[in-house]
């Protein structure tokens, strides 16, 4: 950072505020994670940005590094990287997992094992997309699953960890199911009906949601926090 003082230019040397950072983000496929990248990409505090998936994300960018990746060896997505912060937007649906056990693994299992081989690469932030009902103690196995995520990933020794718990997200999808596109044109005025406690459970855009993760999702000295509908919408 330069600085006046009196006649003289003064340069102060980076700090961990300013310095550059290198993100790595698990999940750019998803209708989140598209939005998201090019977000990080733009963002002035980050010189790379390191995608994990099981295909090229399709996108060319010079601070972008996307690494294929085999999911049963995450560990291997971070070879040689020294990591300063973990996005992770990854997630599936028991419809398209095919059963409870398939939607662990990518849910759960995929997702811890994404998280300790950020903290093993130096990672001292990371942004984890949720749910809205997440609740380790739920009877709804949906609900459950993410909540014991985030209590998992709670105790695994983050600096900085911040946990988005949007309601439906709305985002255009060309595998839409049934049930969405029947609700989707009914949410402005569910929407409305969702006030106090149920506030959190109001429909959120995907553009809205993304620049929400960028935003807040890992700032240095955020310790753990937990963000909602309110917390993202005006992001």
């Amino acid at each position: 950072m330069a600085g006046l003082d009196g006649n003289k230019l003064t340069v102060s040397p980076p700090t961990i505020e300013n310095r550059p950072r290198i993100a790595v983000l698990l999940g750019a496929s998803g209708a989140t994670g598209q939005k998201l990248l090019p977000l990080l990409l733009d963002d002035p505090r980050y010189n790379k940005v390191v995608t994990l998936s099981r295909r090229e994300a399709g996108l060319k960018h010079a601070k972008l590094e996307d690494r294929v990746v085999d999911f049963d060896d995450l560990a291997a997505g971070f070879k040689g990287l020294k990591v300063d912060d973990c996005y992770c937007t990854f997630g599936t649906t028991i419809a398209v997992a095919g059963s409870e056990a398939a939607m662990t693994r990518i849910d759960h299992q995929f997702v811890l094992e994404f998280a300790k081989a950020g903290l093993a690469a130096g990672a001292t932030c990371f942004a984890y997309l949720s749910a809205a009902n997440a609740d380790s103690a739920s009877s709804v196995f949906y609900a459950r699953l993410k909540g014991q995520t985030e209590d998992a990933l709670k105790v695994l020794g983050f600096t900085d960890l911040t946990i988005f718990r949007p309601g439906m997200i709305v985002a255009g999808r060309a595998n839409r199911r049934w049930a969405e596109s029947m609700l989707f044109p009914l949410l402005p005025l569910l929407d409305k009906l969702m006030i106090g406690a149920f506030t959190k459970y109001r429909s959120i855009p995907v553009e809205t949601l993304a620049k929400a993760i960028a935003a807040f999702g890992c700032r240095p000295g955020g310790g753990i926090n937990t963000l909602f509908w309110r917390d993202m919408i005006d992001a």
